[in-house]
């Protein structure tokens, strides 16, 4: 896979852009997590599997997800061939800057386009699918998202400042603390909290806390989870793997392991030349 950086109106919302030109290599696990991606398919076709079991959904061209609790896997679509796709990777707390809808309304679910965005959304996917490789794609995007963002930008920098807190903050990290530094009332921050970020801030805690190690140990050659699990405010390796189970269905000796998902590489900063567009690549 390949990815580069966004334009730097957009680097504090899009972590990254990365696509596939059809390769053969596995589709990657969708694990529950903080952020949500966007993605337009230009060949081929996938179908979204719920992990445990369950009939397959066939994904629209072009459709956003935003995942909190739900895994999927991602299974190629039978006699559609190999699947062409550029995708967008939003920071945590970014898209209730870009969609109508608080993320309340989003999370756990697969959102045609057009449903979201209406005609704009279904001339993406059309403008996306007729682009001449990725730079041109990249730039069909970075010019969709701008526009949302003057569109849909939305108010309240202090929520903006409590989805940070929470995501690189400690486990520990107090509610009631967090919604005094930031300036607000705790009420007024659990009552807004689900609407920007599609969980409420002692959830979306938990995602933080299991999404930092899930990167930390999807890297690691052998994984060792309990001293990494004990320093990311787990009480134990029981406490680890119930919470593991619970969010992706599995042990986690079944998921972890360098390579096994794409999900959890770690983030590109939103500073350092954003708008340079250096591509790289990764394997998934």
């Amino acid at each position: 896979m390949r990815y580069t950086r966004p334009a730097l109106a957009l680097a504090a919302l899009v972590e990254r852009y990365w696509w596939s030109e059809g390769g053969a290599g596995a589709l990657p696990r969708l694990l529950p997590g903080t952020g949500a991606e966007l993605w337009v398919h230009w060949s081929g076709g996938v179908d979204l599997r719920p992990v445990g079991g369950g009939p397959p959904t066939p994904l629209p061209a072009g459709h956003l997800v935003c995942l909190r609790r739900t895994p999927w896997s991602l299974e190629h679509r039978a006699g559609a061939g190999r699947p062409g796709f550029v995708a967008v990777r939003f920071r945590a707390g970014a898209l209730r800057h870009l969609v109508p809808a608080g993320l309340d309304e989003l999370a756990d679910r697969v959102v045609d386009t057009e449903e979201l965005w209406g005609a704009p959304g279904r001339r993406l996917v059309e403008r996306v699918r007729s682009a001449r490789g990725p730079v041109a794609r990249v730039a069909v995007l970075d010019r969709f998202l701008t526009g949302l963002l003057e569109a849909h930008r939305r108010p309240e920098p202090w929520l903006d400042a409590a989805v940070g807190r929470i995501y690189r903050g400690p486990a520990g990290l107090r509610i009631d603390r967090l919604a005094e530094t930031v300036g607000v009332g705790p009420r007024r921050l659990q009552r807004m909290f689900p609407a920007a970020v599609g969980a409420g801030p002692k959830e979306f805690q938990r995602l933080a806390r299991f999404q930092r190690l899930a990167r930390l140990l999807l890297r690691e050659e052998p994984p060792h989870s309990l001293p990494a699990a004990l320093d990311a405010g787990y009480y134990d390796q029981s406490h680890f793997t119930r919470e593991f189970r619970r969010l992706t269905g599995e042990r986690p000796a079944e998921l972890l392991g360098p390579g096994r998902s794409h999900f959890y590489y770690p983030s590109l900063p939103p500073d350092g030349q954003p708008g340079a567009r250096t591509t790289r690549e990764e394997t998934s």
